[in-house]
């Protein structure tokens, strides 16, 4: 199972689709607001959320956010109902983090309780990191990773795999969600 895959041409017509990983890669963006790191790891999302989110000396705040439901459940933002310590986090993602890594279906954000620090895994299989920026790079280039221009592939197509169906029922019902409707253009 893949997040994202790339479609092949075959015959005049886009109809072959493969995994698409990328090639350990991350960059420093403008953006409208803070300066931020685009990273694109080829493997190992999760742990490299996890590894990100320990640079931090804070509680943890989540934010599942659901943009298509295959079973029926309300496309939304599902936030944490109380403030996680990291031994929590671990554990969440030790549970959901392969359903969050192999669909499409919602991005997932990390975000510090006490400092301006935050991750957002987008359904493109990229990781955006904000806050201590410096910290970030250091431990990206532990894992491997190195400086350089990520680019999304086109075209692209977002997967949905019916085999996570019970993980998307699971994850909405581990807690107590504090629910919101999904922002315009968040997608």
């Amino acid at each position: 199972m893949h997040k994202l895959g790339v479609l092949l041409k075959t015959d005049e017509d886009f109809d072959d689709e493969v995994p698409h990983h990328y090639e350990n890669l991350f960059a420093r963006e403008k953006t409208s607001g803070p300066e931020r790191l685009i990273i694109a790891p080829s493997t190992d999302h999760i742990r490299i959320l996890l590894d990100l989110a320990a640079a931090w000396e804070s509680n943890y705040w989540l934010l599942y956010v659901l943009l298509n439901s295959w079973i029926g459940n309300e496309p939304g933002r599902y936030q944490s109902p109380w403030p996680l310590d990291y031994e929590e986090v671990q554990k969440f993602l030790g549970e959901f983090g392969n359903y969050l890594a192999s669909d499409a279906r919602h991005h997932f954000w990390i975000g510090s309780t006490q400092q301006k620090a935050l991750l957002v895994y987008d359904r493109h299989d990229v990781i955006y990191a904000y806050g201590p920026l410096d910290a970030y790079e250091a431990r990206l280039v532990q894992r491997g990773l190195r400086i350089g221009q990520v680019r999304f592939p086109a075209p692209h197509s977002h997967c949905f795999n019916a085999e996570n169906n019970e993980f998307e029922r699971k994850i909405l019902f581990c807690w107590n969600w504090i629910q919101s409707p999904l922002k315009d253009g968040q997608d």
